[in-house]
């Protein structure tokens, strides 16, 4: 028999005379089971009730009574067969789905017209395929379906109760009963909701903005302010309720599911008194890649009839994506951006919100640790927006926290066991000696200390000792170092540097970048002193930090210094942002850094420019040999000096007042050698821009910090570039516990083969490369290199390179 789901759902007398036709007809054909094709002929039958249904709606229900006889032709036969027979897999897929048409319809039996309009659901009873030629569409079915339960249905608007709404969150009752997060510092955005929906026309709100700046939380106030009776009078019995959007998504098997289960919501929304209906991430709903496009006419046509207030937020590049091109969706909404807090109100959220996070980990932390957390957070998460990241930071914090707490003693008592089985074997100590110094820094012992507590291999029971007195006075409030460990963790940026106050950091920057970058202390300086202005805040908010010409002669340090500078300054050199210019010659290539226009392809992907900036706010942003690029491109540079910010033709911004602005050139290279070589010294800034007014605009020179000229590079310092290069090998060998020995004088012979005065020191790298690492390579494939050996590097008389192994 068929299995009603729950058994809740009583068959009306047309459908029971519908199976038994459908039975019959599969016991004439010899089918063991009747199917889909014999359930619509007993639906056709003259005592199924639908048949005058059909002929009403001038439907050929003779040709839908042949296209049942051709489906059933194609069933298995056989000769043994069932009393009663059964029904196969394809009905029981219409009968409950019948059965979910009728909750939606609030009918207590499945009616023949419920029935048929399950049977030709794409995917129920029959394929997508399959349905092509029959002459009947769904949608007129549940036209129709609706209508007659509307009509029939005899329930009130009061007998609506929380418990009855399905798909639904009543954030009104939860903020009776204080179970919504608090709003802070968005009472002009709650201001504006409330004059909108209280609107006689265009009562709907859109919200837009980032992801994490707090467009869903802001409906928590709302319902916060409706619960307490200090909304308007208009509002005073709306309720606000919330959609969950992962139950309407989830499960759904056919073509117009998801619009079945809105209608079910709004159909409960009617029986409500002016409801509110608040719409998460509207572009799951509507994204037109997820083949749902059908749902946008839906909403236009609820939204239209006015019975309820929808408040639905969507991300930026979804609203220029799919609403901006529907004028007649976008017309229903009145739009609202939502900006990310600045750090004065980031603060403020971000303490509203930690009550819930110390209550859960049993942990503290004061507003000086906060205000860290929000500014670690725009820093070392630049891709994620404020509130929301800091929040996330300190909710990570404390997890990370609260576990080493719980978890910490045994591991320490663990490791005491192994320390005392071992018997101190060298090999088992130093792996015990590795766990102890990872917890040690956990704490925050400063790593200099600790490495004068724990060489010696018995110290190992002095540390678990440090160790244990630690944790017993540790205390229950999340502290910077703990911050700073999180931060570390997730972005590989060592701990040491995060914890570098910025100011310390900065005042030894100038002596941090002249040795890194060699021979060129004129041009770290000057770039030194515009940086610690800029830090300073005596430079004219929203510009860059700084925006810089680099001049000179190839091979001297242009590029190496914007690299050193994004290490020095934001921890990480892929926080340097190279953009090759002789990429962007023509017109058509420049569009690439604001994006394509609309229409051609990687429209969708925005302008590259602004997406990387995005990604690294925090960044130095490196323009190379901006001579080869096309005019047009010119005008980006200057919007970017000018105002810090541009916009992609998506409407994306990009802020670039965090960043370091670098243009480098070759032009005027010729001048500042020739000045070099005959006085030593090198050009100043005013004649520098005398000579570069003949190559760029004056507008465009006239908005940098400085014009800084790089000197070549000259015999005596190409050593000291040489052993600075030679590091990474030295390190590479190191790690495979290879020992490299060069003495002086080699040292300074191989510097000399890659000094050239045209190319400067690029050709050092290629020296390295062909003169140790291949010959090392070989040997170390060869085996003729292990780990523990040394190889000692020298020319020998006939100056010839040689490497001896010891």
């Amino acid at each position: 028999m068929i299995k009603i789901e729950n058994g809740l759902i009583k068959l009306s007398d047309e459908i029971k005379n519908a199976i038994i036709v459908a039975q019959s007809c599969a016991k004439e054909n010899c089918n063991p089971c009747f199917s889909p094709a014999h359930l619509l002929k007993g639906l056709l039958h003259k005592n199924s009730g639908i048949r005058e249904q059909l002929f009403a709606m001038d439907v050929d229900v003779y040709y839908l009574d042949e296209w049942a006889d051709v489906r059933m032709e194609g069933y298995p036969k056989d000769t043994r067969l069932s009393n009663p027979i059964p029904a196969d897999d394809g009905v029981e897929n219409i009968f409950q789905e019948a059965e979910e048409l009728n909750l939606l319809g609030e009918q207590e039996e499945l009616s023949s017209l419920s029935v048929l309009t399950a049977l030709i659901t794409p995917g129920v009873g029959f394929t997508f395929d399959q349905l092509k030629t029959f002459p009947l569409q769904r949608d007129q079915l549940l036209t129709k379906f609706f209508s007659e339960s509307s009509t029939d249905t005899s329930k009130t608007k009061e007998k609506s109760s929380k418990s009855d709404l399905e798909y639904l969150i009543d954030l009104t009752s939860l903020a009776k009963n204080n179970q919504l997060s608090p709003v802070v510092a968005r009472d002009q955005e709650l201001l504006n909701i409330t004059e909108t929906i209280g609107r006689f026309t265009k009562p709907h709100v859109l919200l837009t903005g980032e992801s994490g700046v707090g467009k869903s939380v802001i409906i928590n106030g709302l319902a916060t302010i409706i619960s307490q009776g200090k909304a308007p009078a208009l509002l005073t019995q709306s309720r606000v309720f919330k959609l969950q959007m992962e139950s309407i998504l989830a499960g759904a098997t056919y073509k117009g599911e998801i619009e079945d289960r809105l209608r079910k919501v709004f159909k409960q929304l009617e029986q409500l008194n002016r409801p509110i209906l608040f719409l998460d991430d509207l572009q799951t709903l509507i994204d037109d890649k997820s083949g749902n496009t059908g749902i946008t006419h839906l909403l236009k046509s609820e939204l239209n009839k006015g019975y309820f207030v929808l408040i639905t937020t969507i991300p930026n590049d979804s609203f220029r994506k799919l609403i901006d091109g529907d004028s007649a969706l976008k017309r229903l909404f009145e739009h609202l951006n939502i900006e990310e807090p600045d750090t004065t109100h980031a603060i403020e959220m971000t303490l509203s919100a930690v009550s819930q996070l110390q209550d859960h980990h049993k942990l503290n932390i004061q507003l000086e640790q906060i205000a860290e957390a929000v500014t670690l957070a725009t820093r070392h998460f630049s891709e994620r927006k404020l509130p929301d990241s800091a929040i996330d930071l300190i909710d990570r914090t404390m997890a990370g926290t609260r576990a080493q707490m719980d978890t910490l003693p045994g591991e320490i008592d663990q490791l005491e066991k192994q320390l005392k089985a071992t018997d101190c074997e060298p090999n088992d100590i130093e792996i015990i000696d590795a766990g102890l110094r990872k917890f040690l820094t956990y704490i925050g012992q400063p790593q200099d200390e600790l490495n004068e507590l724990i060489e010696p291999a018995t110290n190992c029971y002095k540390m678990i000792d440090i160790l244990r007195h630690e944790i017993s006075n540790q205390s229950d409030e999340i502290n910077f170092h703990n911050l700073a460990t999180t931060v570390a963790r997730v972005s590989g940026i060592p701990v040491g540097k995060i914890m570098t106050r910025e100011r310390d950091r900065l005042l030894g920057m100038e002596d941090t970048l002249k040795s890194t970058v060699i021979g060129q202390d004129q041009a770290v300086t000057a770039v030194c002193e515009s940086i610690l202005e800029s830090r300073s805040g005596l430079n004219r908010p929203g510009q860059p930090i700084g925006s810089f010409f680099f001049l000179g002669p190839t091979g001297t340090g242009k590029t190496e210094l914007g690299k050193q500078l994004a290490n020095f300054l934001f921890q990480s050199s892929a926080s340097l942002i190279r953009f090759d210019m002789s990429e962007f010659k023509e017109e058509h290539s420049a569009a690439l850094l604001y994006g394509a226009p609309p229409g051609y392809v990687g429209y969708e992907e925005g302008g590259m420019l602004v997406n990387k900036i995005r990604q690294e706010p925090y960044s130095v942003v490196l323009f190379d040999e901006i001579e080869k690029a096309h005019p047009s491109v010119f005008d980006i540079f200057l919007q970017i000096l000018d105002e810090g910010t541009i916009h992609d033709r998506l409407g994306k911004t990009g802020d670039f007042s965090n960043a370091v602005i670098l243009f480098t050139s070759n032009i005027g290279s010729q001048s500042i050698v020739d000045q070099f070589t005959e006085k030593k010294t090198l050009p100043a800034s005013d004649k520098l821009m005398e000579s570069m007014a003949n190559y760029f605009r004056p507008e465009f020179l006239g908005r940098l910090t400085g014009i800084v000229p790089f000197a070549p590079i000259t015999k005596e310092n190409i050593t000291k570039i040489f052993n600075l290069q030679l590091k990474e090998l030295t390190e590479a060998l190191s790690q495979q516990e290879i020992e490299l020995e060069i003495n002086n004088k080699t040292r300074e012979k191989l510097a000399e083969e890659g000094y050239s005065p045209q190319y400067g020191a690029r050709p050092l790298r290629n020296i390295i490369r062909t003169r140790l690492r291949t010959p090392l390579s070989r040997m170390i494939i060869g085996n003729e290199l292990q780990p523990g050996q040394k190889v000692i590097v020298t020319f020998d008389k006939n100056n010839t390179l040689k490497l001896k192994v010891k």
